[in-house]
């Protein structure tokens, strides 16, 4: 019964180490550029109520950290990926949008309160979720 048991916990370990590894392919690396996107145009919105004065700082500000999270996630992961020669810029600058992103993320943390810096923070996210999808198309 154990030797069962402990072939079996070896099959599934097997199963999920080979999954594993390897360069970052044009796919995965196009999702991970489409949650950026993704976040971004979020902060946007986010970012389009502070400027306008239509929520609550509290609300703006978490919400803020938890999309600038994500963004700093997709950031590690890319950093953390192989990318092969035909991948590899294009990884380079899918981490310098999601530092971008999560940096005008911060501007909401920040000052959740200040119309000025939510009408900053939404230009800036529009933009930055604009070039996540044209650098997304190029994959």
């Amino acid at each position: 019964m154990r030797r069962g048991a402990l072939a079996a916990f070896v099959l599934v370990g097997a199963m999920f180490l080979g999954g594993c590894g390897g360069p970052i392919q044009p796919d995965e690396l196009a999702r991970s550029i489409q949650t950026l996107e993704s976040t971004a145009a979020e902060g946007a919105l986010l970012a389009d109520h502070v400027a306008r004065d239509r929520t609550k700082a509290t609300f703006a500000r978490v919400h803020a950290r938890e999309l600038g999270e994500t963004a700093d996630h997709e950031a590690e992961k890319l950093n953390d990926a192989d990318a092969e020669a035909d991948v590899a810029p294009t990884k380079v600058r899918a981490i310098e949008l999601a530092d971008r992103i999560s940096a005008a993320l911060g501007r909401i943390q920040i000052a959740p309160d200040s119309e000025t810096e939510g009408r900053a923070a939404q230009e800036t996210l529009s933009r930055l979720s604009e070039r996540a999808g044209q650098l997304a198309e190029g994959l």
